[in-house]
């Protein structure tokens, strides 16, 4: 991951429900879109991961997969 995707996932993970940092370049938290589970709220689907040198999103529960870019500008639209 780029300095800059670091810094822009540090700014809004406040936000995040659940945020946590797995490994060096993969983050987990809460959905923001679909909300995770309604019956377990410590479910934590949602992704930032790296791919080549693109930082994406995944949520293993709606199956929403966009760039970190196109998440900020649809989530985040004020950062």
């Amino acid at each position: 991951m780029d300095f800059i995707d670091v810094k822009y996932i540090n700014l809004i993970s406040p936000n995040l429900k659940k945020f946590k940092k797995v490994k060096i370049n993969l983050f987990n938290f809460r959905c923001p879109i679909c909300g995770d589970s309604k019956k377990n709220k410590n479910k934590c689907r949602g992704y930032f991961y790296q791919i080549k040198n693109n930082t994406n999103y995944k949520c293993h529960n709606c199956g929403v997969n966009i760039s970190f870019n196109n998440f900020l500008k649809k989530i985040y639209p004020e950062t």
